[in-house]
């Protein structure tokens, strides 16, 4: 009896884990994300200067563009605007902007980049 739940159970958390990480995915509409550069970097304008700490945006002052992700949580620092998608076990799943365009907090290898001067970080 034993033998039959273990499999199942097994089965089921890998459905799971397959279908969390299906959902995980960056967009790939180049209008969609040019807007969400465009915000994002609107919001770095606005937010901390050099050497002052990451700031994390509430959600009601999110711009509409990302809004629309669905997102876990906005913050920025004085090198980037990180959007954070799905919490992970490293860094989760979600969107850098650089506010330099190339600057990443992360490995290169963590990195695809959708998009002109917007990556997306899978967790490594």
């Amino acid at each position: 009896m034993k033998s039959r739940v273990i499999p199942r159970i097994s089965v089921t958390g890998l459905a799971t884990l397959m279908f969390l990480t299906a959902c995980a995915r960056p967009i790939s509409d180049p209008a969609r994300l040019e807007a969400i550069t465009q915000e994002a970097l609107s919001l770095a304008q606005r937010q901390p200067a050099a050497g002052q700490a990451t700031i994390d945006i509430p959600k009601k002052h999110w711009p509409p563009a990302i809004a629309a992700l669905g997102s876990q949580n906005v913050r920025v620092d004085d090198r980037r605007v990180h959007i954070l998608i799905q919490q992970g076990f490293d860094g989760g799943y979600g969107y850098e902007i650089p506010r330099d365009g190339h600057s990443l907090a992360m490995p290169a290898q963590c990195y695809s980049q959708p998009g002109k001067s917007i990556f997306w970080h899978s967790p490594c």
